[in-house]
């Protein structure tokens, strides 16, 4: 009777753990997106980190073409954005200062004794551009085809995201990467959405059109998201004497 009774009992435990609590739906990765552009657009200042790896790509300057290595910036709402961008001229690795506001850019570096001048770095780049619904992080997000929730991650330092992947035309996202640097071709976009505050924390875009028989690893950029809301710190050229 006792051994009846312990089989009964474990039965029942069995059975309860399988009705237990229903398993939470996974969330809709259009709506994870929509969310995520609302929230950034809603900021007041973000930093983000632009890694190049991969087959080079080239900006052209006055000075000449120059590969991009790497890119770090500031943006303050509503028109601002200071970069730090690394490139290779000639073999030489430089950084360049790049300030904007609005449509009005500045630049300094190494062959302008680091003194601020006033003139165009990147034609056609506007910070504003960057947080409009119509032209920006919205509109890129928006142009993402064949969309997918790959699942519940978390990055290298413990922050939990939403994994999703999806197919664009590097035209169309090209604002994900600060719109200093133009992807062309069909691109492959993953995207993580922090979990909890709903923001996009990083976007890699990777271009397999640009895989030679010299270069056999693609253009991949590696966007980071981060110090939403921080208090910038800017180098305004504007308040240089």
């Amino acid at each position: 009777m006792l051994r009846r009774v312990c089989i009964l009992v474990v039965a029942l435990a069995a059975l309860s753990s399988c009705s237990g609590a229903p398993t939470e739906a996974p969330p809709d990765p259009l709506q994870l997106l929509s969310q995520a552009a609302a929230n950034i657009r809603a900021t007041q200042s973000f930093r983000m980190d632009v890694d190049r790896t991969g087959a080079n790509y080239f900006i052209q300057t006055d000075f000449g073409d120059v590969a991009f290595r790497r890119a770090t910036a500031q943006y303050v709402a509503p028109d601002v954005m200071q970069a730090t961008v690394r490139v290779l001229a000639a073999g030489i690795p430089l950084d360049v200062d790049v300030f904007s506001r609005g449509e009005n850019q500045w630049f300094r570096g190494v062959w302008t004794n680091n003194i601020w001048v006033n003139a165009v770095f990147a034609p056609g780049f506007n910070p504003e551009k960057l947080i409009a619904q119509e032209t920006g992080f919205q509109a890129a997000l928006n142009s993402l085809l064949d969309l997918q929730l790959v699942g519940s991650e978390e990055l290298e330092d413990g922050t939990p995201v939403y994994h999703l992947r999806a197919v664009a035309r590097g035209e169309d996202v090209s604002a994900l990467m600060v719109g200093l640097i133009y992807a062309t071709g069909n691109v492959n976009v993953d995207v993580y959405i922090h979990r909890d505050g709903v923001y996009p924390v990083r976007f890699v875009i990777v271009q397999p059109d640009t895989v030679t028989d010299t270069e056999p690893d693609p253009t991949t950029w590696t966007v980071d998201v981060y110090d939403l809301n921080v208090t910038p710190e800017i180098d305004d050229p504007e308040a240089t004497p």
